[in-house]
């Protein structure tokens, strides 16, 4: 019998198809948050919505409101991303993504604008709580960082497409398709993704949970690139399924359950660190540059958009050193660097804009624009929604993932809400804020955060186990060689707690 393959494709020309497939996804993820930065500005647009330019409220609802359906998209995910699987999820997130768009691209009234930005938000929502997890559940420890991080690069890139979109169509005077092409555009990235899915290979971490073992091996085999009755890919497997079935025999699967395997304590780490890296204040950059350099630093509509297009490329260039770096340094430290970085520049922001008369300090302020577009796409974009994935337990992963990601594209709409009226009312102070937030991430990552760099999942979960509080992590992932996961000490560590609870009850 021959190998199963996926569009005859095994081993790493599988894997790197499957990333750049998941990347696609980011790619318009990336592309959709940012399009509408340049139309607000476009007066064909604003005399198509008018009423964006006569209310900040309307303009912030109409901006933001994209991100409540990417959080509600997410969150869905958490009750069926299980019963559907990543494939099928992804699917369906694409489909939902094409009708979106096509509303949104022929849209003649505030309300279709606004109606048909929720709709592309609920597939793009589902895109960022699933895609990550997708990829990190059929890659191996040493490559995933890199295989997830590549939809990061994607995604700047989907920024910067927009960007330079919109500023070639800006010179297309009194026609509306200046701000009609730039959002049809995303339709191709859904098309491509939605076209190839289907026909790639499941995670075999899901199959298993569905006690589709001999699905996981073929998929596993594929991915691997080896013989489905390899050792290695056996040996996996098994490790992959004991160590699911040890879970399950433990408390009901929950967010809430603070067992042995510790699943609030998790979920809280996946939720904090998407809620604390959107609360950089990086979104203030992408839904609002193009309005700052018009009408903050008084830069002409011309040299407004190409300042916006050159920040975009300059962030795709570092999301690309990312992707370089992320398996060398790891997780902690480019999270640890992206928030100390944040913090450097918003803090040099507050004190540059805070007197605009002065056309140096104006111009100074866009070095640390780009100095804020290199810290972010390093170290707090892309990384907070694969730590998500490698921390959460297999039988609560989709759970986890759907949370953060919906928290992430909350506070998201917080920033693109609030930002408007902010910058109108308080000025330079509002980078003030974001400072402080950035020093206070960095603090908790320190404290808080464990590495996953270079462990399987089922390592990682064995991190948590070892742990017996909240600053445990850190120092037990120091101490835990790589590769060393034994199952059996895994197990037992488990059976110790819980006899060591049994005694306890007795003697109370």
């Amino acid at each position: 019998m021959s190998p199963t393959s996926y569009l005859g494709l095994r081993g790493k020309s599988l894997s790197i198809t499957m990333s750049l497939v998941a990347a696609t996804a980011f790619a318009l993820q990336g592309y959709d948050q940012a399009v509408m930065n340049g139309l607000l500005t476009l007066d064909t647009f604003n005399e198509r919505f008018p009423e964006l330019k006569k209310n900040a409220n309307v303009e912030g609802t109409a901006v933001a409101i994209y991100e409540v359906g990417c959080a509600i998209g997410a969150l869905a995910c958490a009750f069926v991303g299980d019963v559907l699987g990543r494939r099928r999820t992804i699917f369906i997130a694409g489909c939902i993504v094409l009708i979106g768009v096509t509303i949104q691209s022929s849209s003649f009234s505030l309300g279709q604008l606004i109606a048909s930005r929720v709709i592309t938000g609920l597939g793009v929502g589902a895109f960022t709580a699933t895609v990550p997890m997708w990829v990190s559940e059929c890659s191996n420890a040493q490559e995933r960082g890199r295989r997830v991080l590549l939809q990061g690069f994607f995604a700047i890139g989907g920024v910067a497409l927009a960007s330079w979109i919109e500023f070639g169509l800006y010179f297309v005077k009194n026609n509306e398709v200046n701000f009609r092409f730039p959002i049809a555009f995303q339709a191709l990235f859904a098309l491509i993704i939605t076209s190839l899915v289907m026909f790639l290979p499941e995670s075999p971490r899901w199959l298993i949970k569905q006690d589709r073992f001999e699905d996981a091996k073929k998929v596993m085999a594929a991915l691997e690139g080896m013989p489905e009755d390899d050792e290695v890919v056996n040996e996996e497997l098994s490790l992959i399924r004991d160590a699911f079935l040890e879970e399950q025999r433990q408390a009901a699967a929950s967010v809430f359950s603070m067992g042995p395997e510790r699943q609030f304590h998790r979920a809280v780490l996946a939720v904090g660190i998407a809620l604390l890296a959107q609360m950089s204040g990086i979104n203030v950059v992408t839904f609002y540059s193009t309005t700052i350099f018009e009408d903050q630093l008084n830069y002409s509509p011309t040299n407004a958009r190409i300042f916006s297009g050159c920040i975009q490329i300059w962030q795709f260039i570092c999301a690309g050193i990312a992707v370089l770096l992320i398996d060398r340094f790891g997780r902690r430290k480019l999270l640890m660097a992206g928030a100390l970085g944040m913090c450097v520049a918003q803090t040099s922001l507050a004190g540059l804009m805070s007197d605009l008369s002065n056309k140096a300090a104006g111009e100074a302020a866009i070095f640390f624009y780009f100095v804020a577009m290199f810290f972010f796409p390093v170290g707090l974009f892309l990384v907070p929604f694969m730590y998500a994935a490698e921390i959460s337990p297999l039988n609560i992963r989709h759970q986890v993932t759907a949370i953060s990601a919906c928290t992430n594209w909350l506070f998201n709409f917080l920033v693109a809400e609030v930002s408007p009226h902010a910058m109108d009312s308080i000025g330079y102070k509002y980078y003030i804020v974001f400072a402080c937030i950035t020093l206070f991430t960095f603090v908790m990552l320190y404290f808080f955060y464990p590495e996953t760099k270079g462990r399987t999942l089922e390592e990682i979960d064995d991190i948590f186990i070892q742990s017996a509080n909240i600053f445990d992590p850190v120092k037990v992932e120091k101490k835990m060689p790589q590769n060393g996961l034994a199952l059996a000490s895994r197990i037992q560590h488990i059976h110790d707690e819980e006899k060591h609870a049994a005694q306890h009850s007795e003697n109370i």
